[in-house]
């Protein structure tokens, strides 16, 4: 659970800091292979055993807890003890152990989760670290998130450069899979936190100037889930998408089920008097 905070409900921009989440589906954008191992957790490392895993430092993973108590959510792979075991870091200490499922790429190489931050840290103009994991830099645009209080939900749109040509370089890799899925489908968060909260090594000499007594690393603002409804534009300039809430109904009728004369009798014999 996030850890709610008076501050964090001030919208000073300055000190809002945006970070996004894109999980691939599986079977959609890429071959899944499941994977259940077991998992220990003292302090904040989680050392998870699976035999001859074969993954390396770095990998990102969604791990799903099925017992025990550890916490639901993104992790990299921090150290790879041997064959065996690797390590994870979790945000909250606490001691607890039990079984763990999740999913990766058949290439065990290629990754299922993409973080990224339209930004870069204080301390080396690189990519940022929040909660363990890294956030790579990446020049997009995130907008269209506001309520209009007129009944429609938000269809925000997500913008990203492609001058190198790394976001296409992304949908040809999903689109081996499946063709012409452009990352249709795929899961987006969008998660805030402040500045005061990022890990200390993202400024200079590991010291975080804006926290208060310690980091809360737990500490967000509400998460917000969209999913990739359809890829809007793309070219030598810039990939751009639109995401879909998960309550979004536009295009859905009903009933969904097509009601026949064998689930009602009376269908097609009314008429008005």
């Amino acid at each position: 659970m996030a850890n709610p905070v008076p501050e964090l409900q001030q919208l000073t921009n300055k000190s809002i800091i945006e970070l996004f989440s894109v999980e691939l589906k599986a079977d959609v954008h890429y071959t899944k292979v499941a994977k259940t191992a077991t998992y220990s957790q003292s302090g904040t490392t989680i050392t998870i055993t699976l035999n001859s895993h074969g993954f390396s430092t770095g990998l990102i993973l969604t791990l799903d807890f099925t017992s025990g108590n550890a916490t639901d959510g993104i992790y990299t792979i921090q150290t790879v003890a041997d064959a065996n075991t690797f390590t994870v870091t979790a945000t909250a200490s606490q001691s607890t152990s039990g079984n763990v499922s999740f999913n990766v790429n058949s290439t065990i190489t290629e990754p299922t989760v993409y973080l990224f931050h339209a930004g870069n840290n204080m301390k080396d103009s690189q990519d940022i670290v929040w909660q363990s994991n890294t956030y790579t830099r990446m020049p997009c645009e995130a907008k269209g998130f506001k309520y209009s209080g007129e009944g429609k939900l938000p269809r925000p749109t997500l913008t990203f450069s492609n001058l190198l040509g790394s976001i296409t370089s992304i949908l040809l890799l999903v689109n081996q899979t499946t063709p012409f899925s452009d990352l249709s489908a795929a899961k987006v968060t969008r998660r805030r936190t402040l500045a005061r909260f990022l890990d200390e090594e993202n400024f200079p000499s590991n010291i975080n100037p804006y926290k208060v007594g310690s980091v809360d690393p737990t500490a967000e603002m509400p998460k917000e889930i969209y999913f990739i409804e359809r890829k809007v534009t793309e070219n030598r300039d810039i990939v751009q998408f639109e995401l879909i809430s998960t309550f979004d109904l536009a295009g859905i009728g009903a009933p969904k089920k097509l009601v026949t004369r064998q689930d009602f009798i009376g269908v097609g014999t009314f008429v008005n008097g």
